[in-house]
């Protein structure tokens, strides 16, 4: 198989998705379910999925897929040309499963992570670090602990650049970075008390590449030393029909920019692209965004703005 040119390591899933008539039910009430999907969910394979769809060359790395979720995982991976070849299949696990709800404004996401993630068995692949030095980039999730931490050890030690998740400021993880996207609700689950602004600029004094803050359709926050200061960017307006993988979908647009050399406030504004147009159909990444709708909300905006 040709050479990746990004090696993603995190959290792949298989998701099943309903999409409800109205909104998520009160507790003993009811909603009727209109559509149903299964297919990948998870950080990194949502992500593998949307950079493939923009020609780059991807593998994936992290969880094990099991024993109800391998075949389906692989086939429809392998339809999207993501490669898989170093994801081990584990014996006796059923795999790394979600169910999710979505009623166009929120989606609400039931699973088993607490117990594969802090369970007596490590059900993650040991990362290869093969295929980070023969990579470009990496895209990295920071849930897997010491293999997490060893990704980002090896990325230095091969001169790789990477881009990460929700991770606190004081990790070693954010601070060797190329980037970090910290969502809102890590932001608002980790630094409840804190002010976002203040927070930016701590993030920014102590990690070494881009931080950016996002707030689903408010304003995003990003700084880097390159910058020196805060800066902000409003997301483009659509019409929203699902916000499942919109954080995935730009995390997968901010890879794109780091492994294409984009200045940051390019990086940012391709992002933001990327996720927008994520949230105009349903699921998210069943239909990917394309790289000439990309380019066309992007110049749209311009206009605009001239």
């Amino acid at each position: 198989m040709t050479q990746s040119e990004v090696y993603i390591y995190g959290m792949t899933v298989l998701s099943t998705i309903h999409l409800l008539k109205g909104k998520f039910p009160a507790p003993d009430a009811y909603q009727e379910i209109q559509e149903t999907f299964v297919m990948p969910g998870g950080e990194a394979a949502n992500c593998a999925i949307v950079l493939s769809n923009l020609g780059v060359r991807v593998s994936l790395d992290g969880c094990f897929l099991g024993e109800q979720t391998e075949k389906p995982l692989l086939q429809y991976l392998s339809d999207w040309k993501v490669d898989c070849s170093k994801m081990t299949c584990e014996p006796g696990f059923d795999g790394w499963r979600d169910i999710v709800f979505c009623d166009g404004e929120h989606r609400t996401v039931f699973g088993w992570f607490v117990a594969n993630l802090f369970g007596e068995r490590r059900l993650w692949t040991i990362p290869s670090e093969t295929a980070i030095e023969e990579s470009k980039c990496v895209a990295l999730d920071p849930f897997f602990g010491e293999q997490s931490a060893w990704v980002a050890e090896l990325c230095q030690r091969h001169h790789r650049d990477y881009v990460t998740i929700d991770c606190h400021w004081d990790s070693a993880i954010a601070q060797h970075a190329r980037a970090v996207i910290c969502s809102r609700e890590f932001l608002d689950r980790e630094y409840s008390q804190s002010d976002h602004g203040q927070l930016l600029d701590k993030y920014r004094e102590m990690c070494k590449g881009l931080v950016i803050f996002t707030f689903g359709s408010k304003e995003i926050l990003y700084s880097s030393p390159n910058l020196g200061h805060r800066l902000t960017f409003t997301p483009f307006n659509v019409n929203v029909v699902d916000t499942l993988a919109a954080g995935d979908t730009f995390r997968a647009g901010v890879v794109y920019g780091v492994l294409k050399g984009m200045p940051d406030d390019e990086t940012v504004r391709f992002a933001s692209a990327c996720a927008a147009l994520a949230c105009t159909r349903f699921p998210s990444v069943r239909q990917p965004p394309e790289m000439e709708e990309i380019v066309e909300l992007i110049i749209s905006r311009k206009q605009e703005e001239t």
